[in-house]
């Protein structure tokens, strides 16, 4: 089922997301346009090995739960967080 209506003009990512909670994007397809070819690059990442000890890993592991990440994560977030700083 196609929709007359318009798709509106967003002030801002809430807004979109907001619209598009409570919409459907099928009535709407008739108003976009097709992609350009997309491409996904991955960046080649090395694997590396650190020594920690035990209560140190407990403590990574404690804070990466309470916001929500693996503990591998929060370390290579905060790797990087310190090299841009260089």
């Amino acid at each position: 089922m196609k929709t007359t209506k318009k798709i509106p003009k967003f002030k801002s990512d809430k807004e979109t997301a907001a619209f598009w909670d409570t919409h459907d994007f099928s009535d709407f397809f008739d108003q976009t346009d097709a992609a350009a070819d997309v491409i996904f690059e991955r960046k080649n990442k090395e694997t590396i090995s650190i020594r920690l000890e035990k209560d140190q890993v407990q403590k990574l592991k404690k804070i990466a739960h309470h916001i929500g990440l693996g503990y591998t994560s929060l370390i290579r977030s905060w790797v990087i967080e310190k090299l841009a700083k260089i």
